[in-house]
């Protein structure tokens, strides 16, 4: 008798890809980068399928990350931003601490727009008009995101109050504000950049200095705000998904984010190229943890 082995090739079918947004969108589009590198390069021997399954503010895609077999046949791909403030916000029972995290394949930088024709210019002209007519200043946010609650530790650290208005996702903000519904919102460089035709002003940026693609921008760092905030995108896989099969995955995500031609687009979409691995995952997830947790519990008083 020929015995069989113990162990079987991984993968020997193709791997799903939770993205909890609908398709078009930023953590889709980063996806779709990878996909297409990891099956041109032949970097794993199947190929990955990506499943749009979105839906509160990605708290049904997530769940169906957390919930699949944890066989390594399926992950996902979200931001731990979001994945931190879901839980403390009590939208979701869960957070990173749920998943296997594979690793990060670079960030983005944030900032804040308003209207082009907004009487807000400046980072200073928002906190006198903030301060001096409290909750005049509507903010454009998805409940329990970072669009939530990065202005949030923003008003904090500068002493107002914005005044929130629950409209959705990047392009449902963007409409808000260039209805007049509301003021200002959170938005990545990409995003700012893209969303400038419609008549969206970059305001502010929240990185350490002053970014390229953007470079008329303030950061809040030169406007007296002690706040720089990144968003990454992290590959998650439900728990216990076995060691072996998460390092397959990670060193494929690894080799795709060292191609020339997936930096050049992942830089063309406003972020920065950089694999990151479990343990540098988790202590950023930590930092933010430690900004955000304060900023919620004064919220949900």
């Amino acid at each position: 008798l020929v015995s069989e082995p113990l162990v079987q090739s991984f993968p020997d079918k193709p791997i799903r890809v939770i993205v909890p947004t609908e398709a078009g969108g930023g953590h889709d589009t980063i996806a779709r980068i990878f996909q297409r590198a990891i099956q041109e390069k032949a970097l794993l021997p199947e190929k990955l399928v990506i499943v749009n399954i979105p839906g509160a503010g990605g708290a049904v895609g997530t769940r169906k990350i957390k919930d699949a077999p944890n066989d390594g046949y399926t992950i996902g791909i979200w931001n731990p931003n979001a994945l931190i403030s879901a839980k403390l916000m009590g939208i979701t029972q869960y957070d990173h601490n749920d998943y296997e995290i594979i690793g990060m394949t670079g960030f983005t930088d944030l900032g804040m727009g308003v209207k082009t024709e907004s009487p807000i210019s400046s980072v200073s002209s928002l906190i006198e008009r903030a301060k001096s007519q409290p909750g005049a200043i509507k903010l454009a946010t998805e409940i329990g995101t970072a669009a939530h609650i990065i202005p949030m530790i923003l008003a904090h650290k500068a002493g107002f109050e914005f005044r929130v208005v629950a409209s959705g996702g990047g392009s449902k903000r963007l409409a808000s504000i260039l209805g007049g519904h509301t003021d200002i919102s959170l938005f990545s460089t990409s995003a700012l950049i893209n969303f400038s035709e419609s008549g969206l002003r970059p305001l502010m940026l929240f990185s350490e200095e002053r970014s390229s693609l953007l470079p008329d921008t303030p950061t809040a760092k030169e406007s007296g705000i002690d706040l720089s905030i990144t968003e990454s995108r992290i590959w998650l896989a439900p728990k216990a998904t076995p060691e072996d099969r998460l390092a397959i995955i990670r060193q494929a995500l690894e080799a795709a984010i060292q191609d020339e031609d997936v930096q050049k687009r992942l830089k063309a979409f406003g972020m920065t190229p950089e694999f990151g691995d479990t343990k540098t995952v988790l202590a950023d997830i930590e930092s933010m943890r430690a900004l955000t947790e304060p900023i919620i519990a004064k919220i949900r008083r």
